[in-house]
């Protein structure tokens, strides 16, 4: 590499155009993490204006006879796009439009509406990359073809059977053009695992006494659990491909030919089209669940009498339910009733409802979309093209979703999140005993909240009871829950990466074990840093409040705030006699703090940038991935170079995130340098 400041002495043209290349390639290229946060900060920055707008337009009548600040007005839109919850003013004091507008934020913000957003991203340009290479393939004009098959053959089951013969037919015509190449195969590069030779614990981590999780009793109990989940895929049937795959551990397609890799991008195509379609009716249904349930019930007499008692003003009944039923689905945490779920304790109906609303939004949203495609597949016809491109979902999800797993996985997650729900409601029942607020409650009322308050804990940010009613190490468990929300659904999403290896530098073949640590490691050190600096900040700027300590404040409850909203939560120790978050009584450059720590919050779950379900069809780093863990297979009848070339002159014409060095089709295997 040339010395900058000779070149720039000898060619400074030349060295003030590397430099602005650099800064382009750098700063300036859309990734998925960048677009994500991009989408987020624009939506915010507009809505707030929309939301402080309103409020100048009204007058005096909006809060404390004063106009709605700017700072608040980005707070609240900012807590709602992210779906946090933390509120710095009480919603029931801002006028109907600008509730309308944070149920919104946060019906476009939520989890499954944004993953939603980029299976529609993918697939636009799966099928704009296809129409692309079918100018030039005639295997994948057949295949396209096979895609916009009258869907009306589906149910007899004719389509699929007409298709795998057409698909056979094209492969052995390939396979006979291209038998004097047929032993051209060039296998993976196998890594050798690295050395498993004794190691003792004074040669390990600091060399002091081991902690409990590096007992030999203990790595031995994780590895066999995490080798069990990342244990080889064999499925039985793979009806919706006409050849054999040969499939590595983590379901990855090896020695793929032409044909195959074109006749896999339809199928794909067609699973990204398919998942589109769930995703929507998912939203749909859990949206319609609620309104059902919630809506009729608001207009109950005893109902309407607890709304009205709990908030003198006129609070619509229906309006409640319906930003209930979207906030509790989006685990928001914002509630237009100031009190939130408090006046409806020990009320099981309403609390069953939103509880539910709250797990399939978010905390086992993964779980329930993978039951839902599965509950789907045995209820279509057998044989049919829909049911194979399910059964492509179900066999290699993360292919296609980011929220999707495999069977295992998935099964190893609903165990992990049932265990914290668990371990929350025991806290709560445990550590509380003696607490007056707690002990006063019916022991039916107590199990009934404490289940609710779990639910609310992990991400929902609902809460049926004043935090200061609970005892100091309930609120500490409560802390340190909140922070590990995400972990159980982070750790299997970067676990079940295809691209896992390359995505945290492990050697293949390393265990399963390893790869977890590596993912926690990593984890850790994205958040610890950032969230403590957070909390830092707003202890010095807050020091005043928390030395002549103020109602509410005190160097635990400001840690409290900044995990609520990291982890994006949306509990508050609040501030006596008020219903806000405790963020309410911030000065204005804590506010700033805080908008960074949920943005950035927001983004800590998202999958890392090698990651093939974020990754754009034709983009450089797909194609290069694909080709270095899939191998090659034999090369087409067509022209492979001509094909080459023309999919990567069409890069420039996608447009997107796709980058401008992308020269393949992107299943398409290279050769290996010798």
């Amino acid at each position: 590499m040339p010395d900058p400041v000779e070149e720039l002495q000898q060619n400074p043209r030349e060295a003030k155009n590397h430099f602005l290349r650099y800064m382009k390639d750098e700063f300036l290229t859309l990734n998925f993490y960048r677009a994500h946060m991009l989408y987020f900060i624009v939506v915010i920055a507009i809505s707030s204006v929309i939301v402080y707008g309103e409020g100048v337009k009204n007058g005096p009548k909006e809060y404390r006879d004063s106009h709605l600040s700017y700072m608040d007005a980005l707070f609240l839109t900012c807590s709602a796009m992210t779906t946090t919850g933390l509120n710095s003013v009480n919603l029931g004091d801002l006028s109907g439009f600008q509730q309308a507008v944070l149920c919104v934020l946060l019906i476009i913000g939520n989890i499954p509406f944004v993953s939603m957003v980029v299976v529609l991203i993918r697939q636009s340009m799966f099928r704009k990359r296809m129409s692309e290479v079918m100018k030039h393939s005639r295997t994948m004009q057949r295949l396209m073809q096979d895609i916009e098959h009258n869907r009306q053959a589906e149910s007899s089951g004719e389509g699929s059977r007409a298709n795998c013969l057409r698909q056979r037919q094209v492969a052995d015509q390939l396979d006979r053009r291209k038998s004097s190449q047929a032993n051209r195969v060039d296998k993976p590069v196998k890594i050798q695992p690295l050395s498993k030779r004794r190691t003792f614990h004074h040669q390990t981590g600091f060399g002091f006494v081991p902690t409990p999780w590096e007992t030999k009793l203990a790595r031995n109990l994780f590895k066999r659990v995490f080798d069990s989940v990342s244990s080889e895929l064999k499925p039985e049937q793979h009806n919706y491909i006409s050849f054999k795959p040969h499939l590595d551990s983590k379901g990855r397609f090896l020695e793929l030919s032409e044909h195959d890799r074109l006749e896999l991008g339809g199928v794909e195509y067609r699973a990204l089209q398919a998942l589109l379609y769930i995703l929507i009716g998912y939203q749909l249904f859990w949206y319609t669940f609620g309104v059902v349930f919630l809506v009729p019930y608001a207009y109950r007499t005893k109902t309407r009498e607890i709304l009205r008692d709990a908030q003198p003003g006129g609070l619509n009944p229906g309006w409640w339910a319906f930003f209930s039923t979207v906030t509790e689905f989006a685990n928001g945490g914002l509630n237009v009733l100031n009190a939130n779920f408090i006046p409806f304790s020990g009320m099981p109906y309403i609390l069953i409802i939103a509880g539910a609303l709250a797990l399939v939004g978010q905390t086992q949203f993964p779980i329930f979309l993978r039951f839902t495609i599965w509950i789907m597949k045995k209820c279509v016809p057998k044989g049919s093209r829909l049911q194979n491109t399910l059964q492509f979902l179900l066999q290699h999800p993360r292919r296609c979703f980011i929220y999707l797993f495999p069977s295992r996985q998935t099964w190893y997650l609903l165990a992990i999140q049932i265990t914290i729900d668990i371990t929350a409601w025991l806290g709560f029942e445990v550590l509380n005993i003696g607490m007056p607020d707690i002990d006063a409650l019916p022991t039916g009322t107590r199990i009934l909240d404490g289940l609710f308050q779990a639910t609310g804990l992990r991400t929902s940010g609902a809460y049926i009871i004043a935090f200061s009613s609970l005892a100091p190490a309930c609120l500490v468990a409560y802390l340190v829950i909140m922070y590990i929300s995400s972990y159980p659904l982070v750790m299997t999403l970067r676990k079940t990466n295809t691209y896992e290896e390359r995505s945290i530098g492990l050697e293949e073949g390393g265990d399963s074990a390893a790869g977890i640590a590596s993912h926690l490691q990593k984890q850790l050190a994205y958040d610890i840093w950032f969230q403590f600096f957070a909390f830092f900040l707003v202890s010095i700027i807050e020091r005043g409040h928390i030395l002549r300590k103020d109602p509410g404040f005190d160097s635990f409850s400001v840690l409290f705030e900044v995990t609520s909203a990291y982890g994006t939560v949306g509990l508050s120790t609040g501030v006596a006699g008020e219903d806000y978050s405790l963020s309410g009584s911030f000065a204005s450059l804590s506010k700033v703090v805080m908008l960074f720590v949920m943005v950035r919050g927001r983004h800590r779950g998202l999958p890392l940038a090698i990651d093939r379900s974020i990754l754009l069809p034709g983009e450089e780093l797909m194609q290069r991935l694909d080709a270095e863990y899939g191998g090659r297979g034999g090369a087409s009848s067509e022209d492979p170079q001509e094909l080459i070339t023309n999919i990567g002159e069409s890069d420039s014409q996608t447009g997107g995130l796709k980058s401008t060095e992308a020269q393949q089709d992107p299943e398409r295997p290279t050769s290996r340098s010798r």
